[in-house]
């Protein structure tokens, strides 16, 4: 069973707003899930990293699950490229583009990986 730990809406959002992603624990990770043709910024960047903060389990391995990403700014890929999570961090991703852009945004000491299936996702992490 999951829980639920932050949906992120944007700080100008009204209650009709979807949120930006959301973070859950896992038994065996956290399950960060962004939200599809997002222009991803560091405040959005920033608030990812309260979550981790606040769920108290930032030592498990994290998913990260992108879909059509309209872009990552490059100021949220300096927040990506100074960031270490002390686990494995498993990209799941659906296409090409996806592919292209977890390459281009996630240069880190962090063990990573992009995958398409999240069976192999969750098995590597499970490593």
């Amino acid at each position: 069973m999951d829980t639920d730990v932050l949906d992120a809406r944007p700080d100008h959002a009204t209650s009709e707003d979807e949120a930006r992603f959301s973070l859950r624990v896992l038994p065996f990770a956290l399950h960060l899930c962004w939200q599809p043709r997002l222009v991803i910024d560091r405040a959005d960047i920033a608030q990812v990293g309260s979550a981790l903060t606040s769920s108290g389990r930032r030592g498990l391995p994290l998913l990260v699950e992108v879909t059509a990403l309209e872009d990552v700014t490059r100021e949220a890929r300096e927040a990506i490229h100074a960031y270490e999570h002390p686990a494995r961090i498993a990209i799941l991703g659906r296409d090409a583009v996806d592919r292209m852009l977890a390459a281009f945004t996630v240069r880190t000491a962090t063990d990573v990986r992009f995958f398409t299936g999240r069976d192999h996702a969750v098995r590597w992490l499970l490593q």
